[in-house]
């Protein structure tokens, strides 16, 4: 089966510009959207909140990205934080985004990417948060794994 709830991915992205990395999620669905809340810390660069660049790449292999300034992956492009994220300011930040638009979708590994969109920035920007994908989820576990955890714990000690 599958689980109810959306898919939810910490993040932690270092600077200097055009650095990050992917992390690969199973989950199934359709992506329909995402919340993303993060604290931007700025100590001296040009970089902007928004220069945060996400990249979602579904199981069939389609992809978007989002935000960002000049890096590119060469994705579908999804779209721009609004202009309140176009600062260098230190704080909180959060953004609701639908992407059902785009149509990914699919069971299996999806790849999801965050990087200092910014290849210029500063080596002490960061950006920390949760990005929340609507609309896929995680596998639950299988009736049988289910079933034999029970069995576990519904084991008593004979005498």
């Amino acid at each position: 089966g599958i689980a109810a709830a959306d898919v939810e991915v910490g993040f932690i992205v270092d600077g200097p510009g055009g650095n990050g990395y992917t992390t690969d999620i199973e989950a199934d669905g359709a992506l329909a959207g995402m919340n993303i809340a993060f604290d931007f810390v700025n100590e001296g660069g040009f970089t902007w909140a928004g220069d945060l660049l996400i990249t979602i790449v579904d199981p069939n292999g389609n992809g978007i990205e989002f935000g960002g300034y000049n890096l590119s992956f060469g994705y579908t492009y999804a779209g721009d934080f609004d202009s309140s994220f176009d600062t260098s300011t230190s704080g909180a930040y959060a953004f609701n985004q639908s992407l059902e638009a785009f149509g990914l979708n699919g069971s299996g590994t999806w790849t999801i990417g965050f990087y200092d969109g910014y290849t210029g920035g500063a080596e002490t920007d960061n950006w920390t948060g949760i990005l929340n994908l609507e609309g896929i989820a995680v596998p639950a576990p299988g009736a049988l794994a289910l079933l034999g955890l029970a069995g576990l714990a519904g084991r008593r000690r004979r005498g």
